[in-house]
């Protein structure tokens, strides 16, 4: 858009007189041209309107014309079926003779046949003779005949004799009795020039045309005559308003060929056989004429628009002679040839008001400039005490405005880091840190990461949130981007303190029953990947009731602190243990070998607990039972392994305690 204005501008005169006659030209171009298209259009749309009527009107003809032509047709084979029953022939030779001595079928039909009750082709005339014995049994429009008794027109079929795309028409044959003796079968040649050969007459103009097509879309009839019989996608995806009259849709449409001409559908079907006829009028051709007036009202819009900018020439320069005069004061003053004062006119219009404004814009410049140094030093004030980094980059990932707070946190001389760039200021880690984020700020996101420095002597490790927030010009380009950075170090602090105690049980310090869900689930989906087993172990105390309630709770929570102790003591650094509630404890066991392994280090667990136990009050004898799930693929819950677990402790239970049982999942 800047750069169209720019050409815009560079090819406008430079004078503000020749400018406003420019503008009195196009703006009575653009009235008159925008009421001379306005009112075409409204007279296109209405001669399209009766067009398109004309065209259906049209159409609605040409398919009577269709149906007036089949029932002639129909009509030749029923006074042939009427002679026929007449004529009492009924050997081959005799029906032969009949076909051979009705000379109006070969101006009607292509071929004709005598066909018996039972399909079998008895007498037949046309260039192409039937195979000995052919039976059309099976045949649609043939059993359709025998089935209703009446004269039937076949959908469109390649002849399986002559090979050619033909119509089937058909004619029962009755006896004195009304019994059918016969069937009359006589078929069109759709490719022969005279079959519907006056539709070319009623084409619309010189490059319309009208085709027939089968309502599943085969077209019967077609100027090109070798698009018959094919589909009508066969050479491309169809219209709209086509695939609208294959729904059923009758009437006229606009719309878009295949080959992109806008032109006018008109589709109506055929009664008798429920064909659609349709006709195409390109939109260039119907409405020639008015393409042909609109470049005429367009020249004579632009000679009155000429006459126009003349004629407001002449009226800009009158009215604009005041406006020349304070254009050469102004000149003056600007040369200090003349005082300020000399603007301070006695004029009552425009001209007047304007150099009295102009005057009160050059006084109260100095008050303006005043005020804006203040709030600059207030700003900067503002911005230099603020505990938050506040820096602006521009395209070239340089350093245009730095507050005083970067060079109090990160070491950096804000002077000498002004116009240079981030990777010469912080170094090549750190702009490669920040490069992918800037890439994101300048398309136009508004970006946020962390990141962290390692502080110097009792500072330590330092955690930081950076934001980039785009600076968008009025041409909506981003022209560079606003660093706000934030020290987030005892907040990350707090935060990692309250997840680790939100996983971690109060009492014995080992992992939470929060945790142990969370873990359990992702080790299974790792055990259905990787393939390796894995194992739940589900352990509690022996009778730790009658401790506590021999000994107290403070003795049982010693007792349960000092289990969880040995328990972790007694794994791999990598498998999880964790306390469900009161004596329960769980172990999660990733890549284990199979079950002999896993008795191994219940074995293991079960000999670090029965050493006694240490307390305030004297040694303790303790002994737990663990029940061991093995997991190795399925579609096993976490849910549903912890209860196989929970079952493997009640066989340890029922085996007599300080023991180990093992459960294996099914796959």
């Amino acid at each position: 858009m800047t750069t169209w204005r720019k050409r815009l501008r560079r090819r406008l005169p430079a004078s503000l007189k020749a400018r406003m006659s420019v503008v009195v030209f196009l703006l009575v171009l653009a009235a008159v041209a925008s009421l001379a298209l306005a009112t075409l259009s409204v007279a296109e749309r209405g001669m399209r309107d009766v067009t398109g009527r004309q065209q259906y009107v049209s159409l609605a003809s040409a398919a009577v014309f269709i149906d007036e032509e089949l029932d002639a047709k129909r009509n030749v084979l029923r006074a042939m079926a009427d002679s026929l029953a007449a004529s009492g022939a009924h050997d081959g030779a005799g029906l032969q003779r009949f076909l051979a001595a009705q000379t109006v079928l070969g101006k009607e039909f292509y071929t004709a046949a005598v066909v018996g009750v039972d399909g079998f082709v008895l007498a037949s005339v046309g260039p192409v003779k039937p195979q000995a014995r052919m039976n059309l049994k099976g045949r649609p429009y043939f059993d359709q005949t025998l089935a209703t008794r009446r004269s039937v027109i076949s959908a469109p079929l390649n002849g399986s004799i002559s090979g050619m795309p033909i119509v089937v028409v058909t004619q029962p044959v009755f006896d004195a009795h009304g019994a059918m003796r016969h069937v009359l079968a006589a078929s069109v040649n759709l490719r022969q020039p005279d079959f519907l050969g006056r539709l070319g007459a009623l084409k619309p103009g010189t490059g319309g045309y009208l085709y027939i097509m089968t309502s599943t879309g085969v077209i019967v009839e077609h100027p090109d005559k070798s698009r018959i019989m094919q589909h009508i996608e066969a050479h491309g995806p169809i219209s709209e308003p086509t695939r609208r009259a294959m729904q059923g849709f009758e009437g006229w449409l606009t719309g878009t060929t295949t080959q992109g001409v806008d032109a006018l559908f008109a589709y109506h079907r055929i009664a008798a056989t429920g064909w659609i006829l349709a006709s195409v009028y390109p939109m260039h051709e119907a409405f020639a004429p008015l393409h042909a007036m609109r470049s005429k009202i367009l020249l004579a819009a632009v000679l009155l628009a000429l006459l126009a900018g003349l004629a407001g020439w002449r009226v800009v320069l009158r009215l604009l002679q005041p406006l020349e005069r304070l254009r050469r004061h102004v000149h003056e003053i600007g040369r200090q040839r003349l005082d300020i004062g000399a603007l301070q006119i006695e004029r009552r219009d425009e001209i007047g008001d304007l150099s009295r404004d102009f005057y009160s814009l050059v006084a109260e410049r100095e008050i303006a400039e005043a005020q804006t140094r203040d709030s600059e030093r207030r700003l900067k004030l503002l911005t230099d005490h603020v505990p938050v980094v506040i820096v602006y980059i521009d395209r070239e990932h340089r350093y245009q405005f730095i507050n005083a707070t970067f060079e109090k946190w990160f070491g950096r001389s804000r002077k000498e880091s002004m116009m240079q760039s981030i990777r010469d200021v912080l170094g090549e880690d750190a702009y490669q840190l920040r490069e992918a984020y800037l890439q994101r700020a300048f398309s136009g996101e508004e970006v946020e990461y962390e990141f962290t420095i390692d502080g110097e002597g009792e500072a330590g490790r330092r955690a930081f949130q950076t934001s980039y927030v785009p600076d968008v010009g009025e041409s909506g380009a981003v022209e560079g981007v606003y660093g706000l950075i934030h020290e987030i170090t005892k907040t990350k602090a707090v935060h990692t303190a309250l997840q680790f105690a939100a996983a971690t049980d109060t009492l014995t310090g080992i992992a939470n029953r929060r945790r142990f869900d969370e873990q359990l689930a992702q080790s299974m989906q790792r055990t259905r990947v990787a393939r390796a087993p894995m194992a739940l172990a589900y352990l509690d105390i022996d009778r730790f009731k009658a401790i506590n309630d021999s000994l107290g709770h403070k003795t049982g929570d010693e007792v349960l602190k000092e289990f969880a102790a040995r328990l972790v003591r007694s794994v791999r650094a990598s498998d999880l243990v964790a306390r469900l509630a009161g004596d329960e404890f769980v172990i999660i066991f990733d890549g284990v070998n199979g079950a002999a392994e896993v008795r191994q280090i219940g074995a293991k667990i079960i000999d670090a607990i029965r050493q006694p136990f240490e307390l305030a009050g004297g040694p303790l004898p303790v002994t737990t039972s663990i029940g061991i799930a093995i997991f190795r693929e399925g579609a096993l819950t976490p849910a549903q392994l912890l209860d196989l677990a929970d079952q493997a402790l009640y066989a340890a239970k029922r085996q007599g305690r300080d023991g180990v049982a093992l459960l294996e999942a099914a796959p």
